[in-house]
């Protein structure tokens, strides 16, 4: 059974190392966190694994994760070499979405494989995370032999595993930015818009969810062109500029979003075809 020890244990890592643990693949030696109590939190929940507040007192194991904020993965990186714990053929990577596993190459000096796989998912509530990990497409790149024990380990907790290009990962994680992120984003901002409307924050919330809800499975299931609605959607171009306008006098900045997502909005448009070109091309001019 390899031996796997994570340097930063937060949602990620404890959602991965529970399932790993579970599935009776890995054994979880060492969990390193910025304090002994975190320490103890992450290996209570996890069920396995001896915390530690130090990265100095880490045994040798199979596979090390350093699951820290991507800015401190360098650094913990370099602690793991100054103290020689990594040895010959030992896997280093880490979860991030954005970096590449480049940033651990320095690794490759003790003999190490390095890689990052990237599970493109909300870990928002780890316990949650684990009842729906099941299907999770998880992003893999780096060195062929750690990549082949990874993509392995995550199809033993019912995972799939795709090839990421290690030169793109920004834009590859800016996809799920879009999704995810930036979803969360922007439905706080449509509250906002009803509460200036007069609507309380707890009724937007309950207006919205099957709306949301509703867009969501229209898009996995008819795609995002058909998916689309509202007033773009069938062209109506004087319900558009009035409606721009009034959000221009309520917020600037939510103006701005309007008119960005209004652009993207009028290719899906002419996709979907079911608007006057004409007025399309009214709605394109006033957002230019």
């Amino acid at each position: 059974m390899l031996k796997l020890s994570i340097i930063g244990c937060g949602n990620v890592a404890k959602t991965m190392a529970f399932l790993w643990h579970q599935s009776g693949n890995v054994e979880i030696l060492d969990v390193v966190n910025r304090s002994q109590l975190s320490a103890d939190e992450s290996v209570a929940f996890i069920g396995a694994g001896k915390p530690l507040k130090s990265i100095t007192n880490l045994r040798n194991a199979d596979i090390f994760v350093i699951s820290c904020g991507d800015d401190h993965i360098g650094m913990c990186l370099d602690e793991l070499l100054t103290l020689k714990v990594i040895q010959d053929s030992n896997i280093v990577f880490h979860f991030s979405g954005a970096k590449s596993s480049t940033i651990l190459h320095k690794a490759k000096s003790q003999g190490a494989y390095c890689a990052s796989l990237h599970p493109v998912k909300s870990f928002a509530k780890p316990v949650s995370a684990i009842s729906t990990f099941s299907n999770t497409y998880c992003g893999l790149e780096g060195d062929a032999e750690a990549c082949s024990v990874l993509k392995k380990l995550t199809e033993a907790i019912g995972g799939n595993s795709f090839e990421v290009d290690s030169d793109k990962k920004m834009v590859y994680h800016a996809a799920s930015v879009f999704a995810c992120n930036y979803l969360a984003a922007l439905q706080d901002l449509s509250i906002k818009a009803f509460e200036a409307s007069g609507i309380e924050h707890d009724l937007a919330i309950k207006i919205l969810e099957p709306i949301v809800y509703e867009t969501a499975d229209n898009i996995f299931k008819l795609g995002t062109a058909k998916a689309l609605t509202g007033p773009i959607a069938r062209g109506d171009h004087q319900l558009v500029a009035e409606q721009y306008a009034a959000v221009k006098d309520w917020d600037e900045n939510a103006a701005d979003i309007y008119r960005s997502l209004g652009k993207l909005s009028v290719g899906l448009s002419v996709k979907k075809g079911a608007a006057e070109k004409p007025d399309l091309v009214i709605i394109k001019n006033l957002f230019e």
